[in-house]
């Protein structure tokens, strides 16, 4: 049936990569999607940089503190609060702004700052006054009015004039336990309990990575088809318009053909897609090195997250295995729809029509697995079956666990079945209408002559 196929897909693998423009696109395409991921890192390190959300120091060493609502208000408390820049500050309280200043004066202080707090309107108002002789910035002493904004509930309770071993026991932190079931009996709190923490926390990660990856087989399955699935359609269809076409039918079975024609087109198209997507992955890494050089490590979170993968039941060798040959026969399904309308087409203008064959398909699946498939954490068996959308969620069901090793099998031999069919079906078609002259051919009237009506 599949007779010198390896002939065939050599001759088209060949004509496909040794064009200038793959060539060409693929090495300015990968180049562009390698320095873009840098270039949007770097912009973002900067930019973190520049308004990181970390209190700066105020640069100041005495704090003169006016508060006449309370004025024996110890504020050296604040430096307990363990914020780094405010915690060896010297506060000392002074009746009026006038006696700080002159105190400043006297003592030939140059980073000292004077701190006015005023009741208004039910309400604290506080601002800072910088004396003649100091050499702190306008800009540094601002920085005191954000720690302020920072820590207001412990400055207001100090301004208040509350005492010392009251604003301590304020401050106590509270203790809190959580219990399941289980663990009131026992008396084992749950984050005692690191095992069920780590169960709890993946339970809700997995549904949303279930639906990342989800996406990812859909945009690349999407993708290939629609940049390469007319690409086969009319490479079929060029075929009929040889001359070249009987002698390539005694010598080479349609379904070789079609079937080799159709692989080595989609080979070419996932080589270039593997080159952009390493050029992704390689521009990704390289702009989390730079960012991490400009504004500080990033990767705390992401490597944490990574750990998890044992503990979550994701990626297992066999599964992920699994999964790729669903994805891989997937695409196969799809490309092998666009083989079925080339090989009802006897014109490129015909194929042209009939390339929204497998672009509705891929569409009303697409929309099936969007509305059945994304909304749920359970996904119904069903999409795991039906071919056209076991395609798109098999291979993240399956390597993310959500789905069970008998599913995901029966997943892929259904997919690798459907294929094979379709791609005889197309081989069938293609010999039946090779020398058809008749009216234009759709796909039920193909069906009606395969069945002799």
């Amino acid at each position: 049936m599949f007779k010198n196929f390896d002939k065939v897909f050599k001759f088209t693998f060949k004509n496909q990569v040794s064009t200038s423009g793959y060539r060409n696109g693929t090495i300015i395409t990968g180049l562009i999607l390698f320095l873009l991921p840098i270039l949007i890192f770097v912009i973002a390190a900067v930019a973190s940089k520049d308004d990181d959300g970390e209190l700066k120091k105020c640069k100041a060493e005495q704090i003169y503190v006016v508060d006449p609502e309370a004025p024996d208000a110890d504020f050296n408390i604040l430096n307990s609060l363990g914020v780094e820049g405010y915690t060896d500050l010297k506060y000392a309280n002074e009746k009026t702004v006038e006696d700080a200043l002159k105190t400043i004066k006297d003592n030939g202080e140059e980073k000292s700052i004077i701190l006015q707090i005023k009741k208004e309107e039910g309400g604290l108002y506080s601002r800072i006054i910088l004396p003649d002789s100091s050499k702190i910035k306008k800009e540094d002493a601002e920085h005191y009015n954000d720690f302020v904004d920072q820590n207001n509930n412990v400055f207001t309770v100090i301004a208040s004039g509350i005492s010392t071993e009251n604003i301590a026991e304020l401050m106590m932190q509270t203790k809190y336990s959580v219990y399941d079931n289980e663990g009131y009996k026992t008396g084992t709190d749950m984050y005692a309990d690191k095992s069920k923490v780590a169960e709890q926390k993946n339970a809700e990660i997995l549904p949303g990575f279930n639906m990342a990856l989800t996406y990812v087989a859909i945009i690349i399955i999407y993708l290939i088809i629609i940049l390469y699935g007319n690409s086969i359609l009319q490479n079929i269809v060029l075929e009929k318009s040889s001359k070249l076409m009987d002698t390539m039918l005694i010598s080479v079975t349609p379904e070789s053909m079609i079937f080799g024609k159709m692989l080595a087109i989609l080979l070419s198209g996932i080589m270039q897609l593997l080159i952009w997507l390493a050029a992704i992955v390689g521009g990704m890494a390289a702009g989390v090195k730079a960012y991490e050089a400009i504004a500080g490590n990033i990767g705390g979170t992401v490597v944490t997250f990574l750990n998890s993968f044992s503990s979550m039941g994701i990626f297992k060798p066999l599964n992920v295995i699994i999964g790729i040959l669903a994805l891989i026969f997937g695409i196969v399904l799809y490309a092998s729809i666009s083989a079925v309308a080339g090989a009802i087409s006897s014109s490129r203008e015909e194929a042209a029509s009939n390339q929204g064959l497998f672009i509705m398909l891929l569409v009303i699946s697409f929309y099936i697995v969007i509305f059945k498939g994304l909304n749920t954490t359970n996904v119904a068996t069903w999409l795991y079956l039906l071919p056209f959308t076991s395609a798109m969620v098999l291979p993240s069901g399956i390597s993310t666990g959500l789905v069970s090793m008998g599913i995901g099998m029966a997943g892929l031999a259904i997919l690798v079945v459907s294929s094979v069919l379709l791609i005889i079906l197309a081989g069938r078609l293609y010999k039946m209408l090779a020398l058809y002259k008749g009216n234009k051919v759709d796909i039920s009237k193909a069906i009606k002559m395969l069945s002799g009506k």
